[in-house]
């Protein structure tokens, strides 16, 4: 499965400058008029542009055929994948939050799968799991999207803390196929795509 990485540029080199002033200042006068003041800077190591953490997600996902169910039961389709911490290379008092929201245009939250190259499109709603779910557990849990605990970047997903690189945020989409009963078959038949919108972001504690 591809995926993608998202980034943190960190600049690792910082320069500053300071005026060195002794315990006892250099004075000017008429009998001594010049003078000098030592000007210091430091350059820590590392270099500038360094990333501070990379976070990997999965290029594609799928919930692949779905199927009309025969009674208006719930029917669910599940999709698995992870969120890792790839590289966490920062310091113990800063963490890294991944959020993530819908990449349509609809502000009400949910998360859509839309069918693509028809004039008047049907769309499906989906959910998000921040853990592993399945027919077994899925009614022990709310899903993010119906949380209500959104911000300007979407649902919060997971954090990574200093010393967990490598691990993994276990997410599962879970689609309830019982929206498709009733429906005439050859109006919503066709691909349907949608888009999650992830964003990272380094704060410290």
């Amino acid at each position: 499965m591809k995926t993608k990485k998202i980034i943190s540029v960190l600049l690792a080199g910082a320069l500053a400058a300071t005026a060195a002033i002794s315990v006892s200042a250099a004075e000017l006068t008429d009998n001594n008029p010049d003078g000098s003041t030592e000007v210091t800077a430091r350059i820590e190591g590392g270099e500038p542009g360094a990333v501070s953490y990379i976070i990997t997600i999965p290029d594609s996902v799928t919930f692949g055929n779905l199927t009309q169910p025969e009674s208006e039961v719930d029917s669910y389709k599940y999709c698995n994948f992870q969120v890792e911490a790839t590289k966490i290379d920062i310091k113990t008092t800063q963490t890294v939050s991944v959020f993530v929201k819908d990449g349509s245009e609809k502000t009400d939250g949910e998360l859509y799968l839309t069918q693509k190259d028809v004039e008047s499109p049907f769309s499906l709603n989906y959910d998000m799991y921040e853990r592993s779910v399945n027919d077994e557990n899925i009614n022990n849990y709310t899903p993010m999207n119906k949380s209500g605990d959104s911000s300007e970047y979407g649902y919060h997903l997971s954090t990574f803390t200093a010393g967990t690189q490598g691990q993994a945020q276990d997410v599962t989409l879970a689609l309830n196929q019982k929206a498709l009963y009733g429906q005439d078959l050859n109006t919503i038949a066709g691909d349907y795509s949608g888009n999650l919108v992830f964003h990272s972001a380094l704060r410290t504690l």
